[in-house]
């Protein structure tokens, strides 16, 4: 049997009123672009590698942030395979006897989407979460890592000709990974199963405005600190700190024991009594707003080592930011 270390990427509408999404909705939120996938013998060894770019069909401007992340463009996927032809080639490549391995929990629901939405007839072998073992092994119970601090916490050195985002490299960067992690056969442990995936702006949006005296005081109230779920309703736990974005605005995640990871976006304004507005909005975060989210907390963590702080209450800039921030 071999282990087959799946990694997926993928395009979203550039909006959701866009023709195509109203057409299609939630049939297919995601569209696969790039399967990358590195072969592992049954010691975890690496065999070989394989990159498969994918055409996307329906979902064909590539939103900028995809882009930016993956640097995959209209140009650079013109020629390839559409997804039915890609996963013929995929499957081949993946033989007779092997299971799946992939880094969290995203990559089985958008591939389980498309195989549906495609009409694929082929088999998908089981998936297990290496991801979930690695936090396991560790005892981090809910407080998952991403993969550049899992290789960071293991002294796994990235590649300088492998960027991450890109399918194959984030699938060869797991199986270091699971190479250095006490028993790799306890990942068989974690068997996944897709959730499904849905833009229902009723019911998987939350969004919060009221006054507060200060921003301290408004990063501190209950209503940030264990924010909502808006699907359930139930308090969150953040999984980060909020972190700043922006003058005026923070960011955060946070994490629903039933409906998973959430993206918090808390957004502060001066009102002319010299109160201060709060904005609170609270959707699912996927693997794009968990990456950035990450990053935001590297460059605060930066800032602060070298005593760049910022006074919290002066919000006299907060309009002179020109970040494509969406309004919450």
């Amino acid at each position: 049997m071999h282990y087959i270390v799946m990694d997926l990427e993928w395009n979203q509408p550039t909006s959701f009123n866009t023709p195509v999404f109203r057409q299609i909705g939630d049939s297919l939120l995601f569209e696969v672009i790039q399967i990358g996938a590195v072969k592992l013998d049954e010691h975890f060894s690496v065999l070989e590698e394989l990159s498969i770019p994918v055409r996307p069909t329906h979902y064909v401007n590539i939103h900028p942030r995809v882009r930016r992340m993956t640097r995959l463009g209209r140009e650079e996927l013109c020629d390839a395979p559409a997804f039915p032809e890609a996963m013929e080639q995929f499957a081949g490549w993946c033989g007779e006897d092997y299971i799946f391995l992939t880094w969290g929990g995203d990559d089985i629901s958008v591939l389980r989407q498309n195989l549906d939405f495609f009409h694929y007839e082929g088999e998908c072998a089981k998936m297990y979460d290496v991801q979930r073992y690695y936090a396991e092994a560790f005892e981090l119970g809910i407080h998952q890592k991403s993969l550049k601090g899992a290789m960071e916490h293991l002294e796994i050195a990235q590649d300088e000709h492998r960027d991450f985002h890109n399918a194959v490299n984030d699938a060869y960067y797991t199986a270091l990974v699971l190479q250095k992690l006490p028993e790799p056969t306890g990942v068989l442990r974690h068997e996944q199963a897709p959730r499904k995936l849905s833009h229902n702006p009723r019911h998987t949006r939350c969004r919060i405005s009221h006054t507060v005296p200060s921003v301290t005081a408004g990063l501190a109230g209950e209503d940030v600190l264990a924010p909502r779920c808006p699907t359930c309703k139930s308090p969150t736990q953040l999984q980060t700190a909020l972190t700043p974005q922006a003058p005026g605005r923070y960011i955060a995640l946070s994490k629903c024991a039933q409906h998973g990871f959430l993206f918090i976006k808390v957004r502060f304004t001066l009102l002319p009594d010299g109160q201060k507005g709060l904005y609170l909005s609270v959707t699912p975060a996927n693997r794009q707003n968990r990456a950035y989210i990450h990053t935001k907390v590297l460059q605060d963590q930066y800032r602060r080592k070298l005593g760049m702080n910022v006074d919290p209450e002066d919000l006299s800039h907060v309009s002179e930011s020109n970040m494509p921030f969406e309004d919450v």
